[in-house]
């Protein structure tokens, strides 16, 4: 606890990027090291003040957050002198690196939940509203029966809570803890592993040290990458539905005029571009589109270096 204390508050950056990560990885290895015997109790405090110094100077205003263990660790040897290379041992980059891979993912993901449930809470409110309203619903781009808009929007809201239920099942393979596995094979190193992963937020350590760096991380985005489709592809059906109707001389659904959300034509002024519509099937067209990076990344890249 005395160590604890040498980290002050103003050391946590906000942005919880790679630099944050590897900060908080350090401090975890200096308190528990120390208190589990690996580390000489009577150098903690220079390290403690050494990977704070660091962590300070990163979050200052236009300061570099290296992103890798191999530019971080000669900012630590600066602050504290070559005592502190003495957390590293039982550590390697690669464990490191996976480790703050999967606790920035576990961020998104729950950014990615708290996005998707405020769409699904717009959907059934939406739906409350238009129980008796009737529209088409189409097949082959045709309009096919009439339909009530609120049933149309809880079709939309199931396919969605899907969704939902992967992130959820997606989060509770996510969240183990790489640290500590080293490299392919592991360590003897005696270092408290649980603790580790307790202390960075984890509900455990990942079992197998070669998955951990060779394949988990990996698996892990495009898990993340086909979770991101599947929300994507229902976004651009429901916009493509709308589009076909917009098309119609009366369209069933218009947007409301003005701000964002659509636009004039610059040689017809008395038509209104449905730009919200445009814009938002674009942005789920870039979503797949840069979600497949994940999986060509995952076939290309050399295991290990993801």
């Amino acid at each position: 606890m005395v160590i604890c204390a040498l980290f002050s508050l103003a050391a946590n950056a906000a942005e919880r990027d790679e630099f944050f990560w590897l900060g908080e990885m350090n401090k975890a290895t200096a308190v528990i090291n120390s208190e589990e015997g690996l580390l000489d109790k009577a150098v903690t405090p220079k390290i403690a003040r050494g990977i704070e110094e660091v962590i300070t100077n990163g979050s200052k205003p236009g300061a570099k957050r290296p992103k890798k263990v191999i530019a971080f660790e000669p900012l630590l040897i600066k602050a504290a002198g070559m005592d502190v290379t003495m957390l590293h041992i039982g550590r390697s980059s690669q464990d490191m690196h996976a480790t703050y891979r999967a606790a920035i993912l576990r961020d998104e993901a729950l950014e990615l939940m708290f996005s998707l449930s405020n769409t699904m809470q717009s959907l059934l409110d939406l739906a409350e509203k238009n129980k008796n309203t009737i529209v088409p619903n189409y097949t082959n781009g045709v309009a096919a029966q009439p339909n009530s808009y609120a049933h149309y929007l809880l079709g939309l809201l199931s396919a969605f809570r899907r969704d939902a239920e992967r992130i959820e099942n997606f989060y509770d393979r996510l969240n183990y803890c790489a640290m500590g596995t080293t490299v392919l094979n592991g360590t003897s190193w005696p270092l408290n592993r649980e603790r580790m992963a307790h202390y960075l937020g984890f509900k455990a350590p990942v079992e197998n040290a070669y998955d951990a760096g060779q394949f988990k991380s990996n698996d892990d985005a495009v898990e993340f990458s086909s979770i991101l489709t599947s929300i994507a592809l229902h976004v651009g059906t429901f916009i493509q539905d709308l589009s076909v109707q917009y098309a119609q001389p009366r369209p069933w659904i218009l947007l409301q005029e003005g701000g964002e959300n659509t636009y004039v034509s610059s040689a017809m002024p008395q038509k209104r571009n449905p730009g919200l519509m445009i814009r938002t099937r674009t942005n789920a067209s870039r979503v797949i589109s840069d979600a497949q990076q994940a999986v060509w990344f995952a076939h290309n890249i050399i295991p290990g270096m993801s």
